[in-house]
């Protein structure tokens, strides 16, 4: 009898085992390519994908190389434990335009990206789920990135930055550095945030001018602390954005992104982090209400009482309160528009200085594109510093084009995540409700070829009125710098012009979510190349720092951002 009993317990444990190794292996969806070898073990892809990021030091990457890469196909799946459903993986940038583009109804932000930023920055738009609250946040924000505001008042602080740079860099290239190679990702960083600080608050941080004074001193032989002077005002600024940048980006490689997070929204740095920022914000604030209510009610809807992003938000936030006839709330404890301004800060001053040091690593690679915008910029221009308005407002086709190409191949936000709100389908598979799914911006590679028929009508329609790019001249060698990709022949001119559809344009993302800060980012980034290639020559740079390999925690920053210049 006692045998019988251990049998059958026996038989009910190993029953047990089997239910549970079938409970934590993975559940792939239905249909969607998947590694077979990955569904049969607890740690699905995991044990995979690891070593390629241990590797390559590019999370994104290593999805995409450990999946569609993998199984040759624009659409597969990275398998988790059981516990956890499967990330769906998409590769085909038509496919993903127009995911972003045409389907704002059936895909939202996902959980994933929230995750992200939302225990730290909650009221930002980037952590918010699309609900009517986020609609009237966007709208409240939408004017500041209108094309008239961003010439009238963002880019004239941009130029000046700029300009600051340039001097910079020709004392480093003339006398520092005598023709040696340096390394550009803090002038971009500390010139990124002189005109993203100054274009949001109205401020001057002065970051790239006390470099330029320690750098004189140094060469005069004051290497003293106290010969460069009191910090600039930017300095406590380059200090909090590098905390919570860095942090950030740890925190996302962690096992449990969302709870890392919010462990450190508990620490004393981040608190102090939020006071240093909502103290200094809410300074500026308090002035810039107090002039607005001063104003006379006539003057208090005149645009030329802006100076930068948050007097507009602000005086509309008095004119509206006026109107209402109610007091004006106390702009520096609202949390939406303190996160908002933390974000504009974070994202435009990191994303910028990545994507510029990428940029004049091509242009060391790529030396006959490096001629062509130079001599396409003196034939629009009779000087080497043209003025901002016209930067802004000469037509340049080969400009645009090496913008665009510099956006492209850079792939600073090398990937974005949608989740799915609604049964839906992707090239023909279907996705559930609820799935999340994980896309590549990044078009540094031709895809595979996809049956058409599977493709919405959405996306067929927008093939058909502007083409498919990636399999014609715009799409060949799409791992080069090549500007002319983008440049088409105009049927009744015959010049040539910048086709801003010539393959998928998805840098930064697009429809109701893409990036926010999208035509300033192209703004600046047209004056500082602009500028940077009428003044100097960007040359061949020492073997080891040529290599092209970049490393991404949120963003893709390049591993050698070094440059060796010659002053023209």
């Amino acid at each position: 009898m006692s045998y019988s009993l251990i049998g059958v317990s026996l038989v009910a444990l190993a029953a047990l085992i089997v239910v549970a190794w079938r409970r934590l292996c993975p559940t792939p969806y239905p249909g969607i390519p998947y590694n077979k070898e990955s569904a049969g073990r607890i740690a699905g892809d995991i044990p995979d994908l690891v070593p390629v990021i241990q590797k390559t030091n590019e999370f994104s990457e290593s999805v995409f190389t450990v999946t569609t890469q993998k199984l040759g196909t624009p659409i597969a799946q990275l398998l988790f434990p059981g516990i956890r459903n499967p990330l769906i993986i998409l590769e085909d940038p038509r496919e993903i335009e127009d995911v972003v583009f045409r389907r704002n109804r059936e895909f939202d932000k996902a959980p994933m990206a929230l995750d992200l930023f939302s225990p730290m920055f909650c009221r930002a738009t980037l952590s918010q789920y699309t609900t009517p609250e986020l609609k009237a946040q966007k709208r409240l924000w939408a004017d500041v990135m209108s094309a008239e505001f961003l010439h009238r008042v963002a880019a004239p602080r941009i130029y000046k930055a700029t300009l600051e740079l340039l001097d910079l860099w020709r004392l480093k290239a003339t006398t520092a550095y005598k023709g040696q190679a340096f390394h550009v990702m803090e002038d971009f960083q500390n010139a990124a945030l002189d005109a993203i600080w100054v274009a949001v608050v109205g401020e001057e941080p002065g970051m790239t001018r006390h470099e330029m004074k320690k750098l004189r001193n140094q060469l005069s032989g004051d290497n003293t602390a106290g010969g460069n002077g009191d910090p600039p005002r930017g300095a406590f600024l380059m200090e909090e954005v590098t905390y919570i940048s860095d942090t950030i980006g740890r925190n996302s490689n962690s096992p449990f992104p969302k709870w890392a997070q919010k462990l450190e929204t508990w620490t004393p740095r981040y608190r102090r982090f939020r006071r240093t920022i909502a103290s200094e914000v809410g300074r500026v604030m308090k002035t810039a209400v107090d002039q607005f209510q001063c104003a006379g009610n006539g003057r208090q809807e005149a645009d030329e009482l802006d100076t930068c992003m948050m007097d507009m938000v602000l005086r509309r936030q008095v004119v509206e309160a006026n109107k209402a006839k109610r007091p004006m709330t106390d702009p520096t404890q609202d949390q939406s528009m303190l996160d908002e301004m933390f974000v504009f800060l974070f994202a435009g001053h990191d994303s910028t200085a990545n994507v510029l040091s990428w940029f004049v690593k091509y242009m060391e690679a790529f030396p006959d594109v490096q001629t062509k915008l130079r001599s396409a910029l003196r034939n629009a221009f009779a000087t080497s510093q043209p003025g901002v308005k016209e930067i802004l407002e000469t037509d340049i086709p080969y400009l645009d084009a090496t913008c665009e190409e510099g956006f492209r191949l850079a792939g600073v936000a090398k990937a974005n995540l949608r989740s799915a709100t609604v049964d839906t389908e992707i090239l023909g598979y279907h996705v559930p409700k609820g799935a999340q799914i994980m896309m590549n911006y990044h078009i540094n590679r031709s895809p595979v070829p996809v049956d058409e028929s599977k493709r919405t009508s959405g996306a067929r329609a927008a093939a058909v009125k502007f083409g498919d790019g990636l399999h014609s001249r715009a799409g060949h060698d799409i791992a080069r710098f090549e500007p002319r990709r983008w440049l088409v022949k105009d049927k009744t001119t015959g010049r040539e012009v910048f086709d801003s559809h010539a393959i998928p344009s998805l840098a930064f993302g697009g429809g109701y979510r893409g990036c926010t800060g999208r035509k300033l980012a192209y703004m600046e980034f047209r004056i500082v190349v602009t500028l940077l290639i009428l003044n100097f020559e960007f040359q061949e740079l020492p073997q080891e720092f040529k290599s092209m390999r970049g490393n991404e925690k949120i963003l893709r920053k390049p591993d050698f951002p070094y440059a060796k210049l010659r002053a023209l």
